[in-house]
């Protein structure tokens, strides 16, 4: 069969939409998309197969991925003030390099296919760079910071060309995405660029994460991180808000009335103190849920499916058990977010690209996954860097039978890479 052409014989399919079904399948995938999907009787060992739609991270700081266990113990200004920013400004060409392939290779293990990444304020063509030699499908930012410390805000005139330089490197399967960081980290001439790109542009922030946060007076003063938003014009049915914990009464109707989507990100609201966002109660308000991982240096995982089974866990002790629907959590990380991008992925159908994960059950896993009342929970909730076999964007294999096929080499070992940022920034290994 020709590039991007193959097949994947599978026990059962797990999709947002159809659910979970047994009975086992043959998937067909021309040209790197799905043909076909036919019943086919399985081996013993095929029947431990399940095929999902590949998973896709709405919100990620792959600079991040370096600084995993670097920055414990802190609320999330203090995380971002002592550590965070300090360790992103001293990343050199080839430490964020490491950086970004390393969190990608994890994405990979993991069976994602797709991701948001904030990027960073400098240095993002070199993500976009790596995002494109991957395979993986991504809509790529640079970070937008004119307020903050001076070792990373830039000017809006240089912000502005920043993201000229960014969006021009962007193609194939990587589109360019609008992120300013958050409305401490940008001044009203920064939101007022911001406001000019074509409402089909991606546009992604950090919105109402932490207590301390929106009690801050630009943002109090506005009725709350959304409201702020809102007059900003930033919201609308391209617009992704990671976090989403702290808000206003009314602000959630303002998203769901705009087609502002919220993503969340359970461990790392969890790690730095944030709260518990109402999943449930902006569902119940129309809001479409997203849910991802955050970076690894507040989540120390980037393992999607891990992050919904956090989710679904918090769900339960704060609204009930089944508050939100098992198939509701799968879209968060699949259909959700690609149909908000405008990729043409998210479900197993004929004529969708194959972007796909499979994973494989150990055998006493599929014997329990026959009686499980809820198949697709049972399945989200198996740890899936050690049990994905393929993971497929646009019919391209990233991982065939468990080996990353796909990924450029590390300029230099992640070790030597930490401790070059550290040096860098002034700070010292374990504090």
């Amino acid at each position: 069969m020709s590039l991007g052409s193959f097949l994947i014989d599978v026990g059962a399919l797990a999709d947002p939409s159809a659910g979970f079904v047994r009975g086992g399948f043959r998937i067909r995938v021309e040209s790197g998309v799905i043909s076909s999907i036919e019943s086919r009787s399985q081996g013993r060992a095929g029947s431990r197969l399940v095929a999902f739609p590949g998973l896709v991270q709405p919100h990620l700081h792959l600079c991040q991925t370096l600084f995993r266990g670097m920055a414990e113990g802190r609320t999330l200004l203090p995380w971002l003030e002592e550590r965070i920013w300090p360790l992103e400004a001293a990343h050199t060409e080839d430490t964020l390099a490491v950086s970004v392939i390393s969190g990608v290779r994890e994405l990979i293990r993991s069976g994602c296919t797709g991701l948001v990444d904030m990027g960073s304020v400098e240095g993002s063509c070199i993500t976009v760079d790596i995002l494109r030699r991957t395979g993986i499908r991504a809509a790529a930012a640079n970070s937008l910071m004119d307020a903050g410390p001076s070792c990373l805000a830039r000017d809006p005139g240089w912000l502005a060309e920043e993201s000229r330089r960014v969006a021009a490197a962007c193609g194939g399967l990587v589109q360019w995405a609008l992120a300013p960081r958050f409305a401490l980290s940008a001044s009203e001439a920064l939101w007022e660029m911001a406001s000019g790109y074509p409402p089909s542009v991606v546009r992604t922030t950090h919105a109402a994460e932490a207590a301390g946060e929106v009690a801050m007076p630009v943002i109090a003063r506005e009725g709350g991180n959304i409201r702020f938003l809102e007059r900003r014009r930033f919201l609308g049915p391209r617009t992704l808000l990671a976090h989403c914990v702290h808000l206003e009464p009314g602000e959630a109707e303002i998203m769901a009335a705009t087609g502002t989507s919220a993503v969340h990100c359970p461990w790392a609201n969890l790690r730095l103190g944030s709260g518990i966002a109402d999943t449930a109660g902006l569902a119940r308000a129309g809001v479409r849920i997203m849910t991802a991982s955050d970076g690894a240096a507040c989540s120390n995982s980037l393992d999607a499916a891990s992050a919904v089974k956090l989710g679904m866990g918090l769900m339960s002790a704060v609204a009930g058990p089944g508050s939100v629907d098992s198939s509701a959590w799968l879209a968060s990380i699949t259909s959700t977010p690609a149909a908000v991008l405008g990729w043409p992925s998210g479900r197993l159908e004929k004529g969708m690209s194959a972007d796909l994960a499979v994973i494989e059950c150990s055998e006493s896993e599929a014997e329990e996954l026959e009686s499980a009342s809820d198949p697709i929970r049972f399945l989200l909730e198996l740890h899936w860097p050690s049990r994905v076999l393929h993971t497929i964007s646009a019919g391209r294999f990233l991982m065939r039978d468990g080996v990353i096929s796909s990924s450029p080499p590390l300029p230099c070992t992640a070790g030597d890479a930490r401790r070059l940022v550290l040096e860098r920034a002034g700070l010292a290994a374990g504090v």
